[in-house]
């Protein structure tokens, strides 16, 4: 799996369908769009991350000779999966070093130096907003 966050938008049309098409209940997900606040501007990242112990990258829809659900969702073509290992060969993509339990063999994109470290720390919507959204 490839994932270009150059491209990606945090529209969580992914994490959506991954979750109806594998009829997951509420509060469970098996990838998740994680919204991080930039150091160095005012303004939100987004990167999807995918679960090591329950991403099969779609294998049911794969079987099919479909994409992951998940790819085909995406609006703006930031997913790519073709089932080998080419995406690895992209270059300067590379995989997601980070504190949490990651699926191996997904590699990123324009992933910045500071996105793996900050994963956990959420992002406030706006300025005016004493709440922080937390993806878990």
């Amino acid at each position: 799996m490839l994932v270009d966050l150059r491209r990606c938008i945090g529209c969580h049309a992914c994490s959506i369908a991954c979750k109806t098409e594998h009829s997951l209940p509420l509060g469970e997900f098996r990838m998740r769009v994680r919204w991080q606040q930039r150091p160095d501007r005012p303004t939100l990242a987004f990167l999807p991350v995918f679960d090591a112990t329950t991403c099969d990258f779609g294998q049911n829809r794969r079987s099919a000779d479909l994409p992951p659900a998940c790819v085909s969702a995406c609006p703006t073509g930031a997913l790519v999966f073709d089932g080998s290992d080419s995406a690895s060969a992209v270059p300067d993509a590379q995989p997601l070093d980070a504190p949490v339990a990651t699926k191996e063999g997904v590699t990123y994109l324009g992933l910045e130096p500071w996105q793996p470290m900050a994963i956990g720390a959420g992002a406030a919507l706006s300025d005016e907003d004493d709440e922080i959204i937390y993806e878990r």
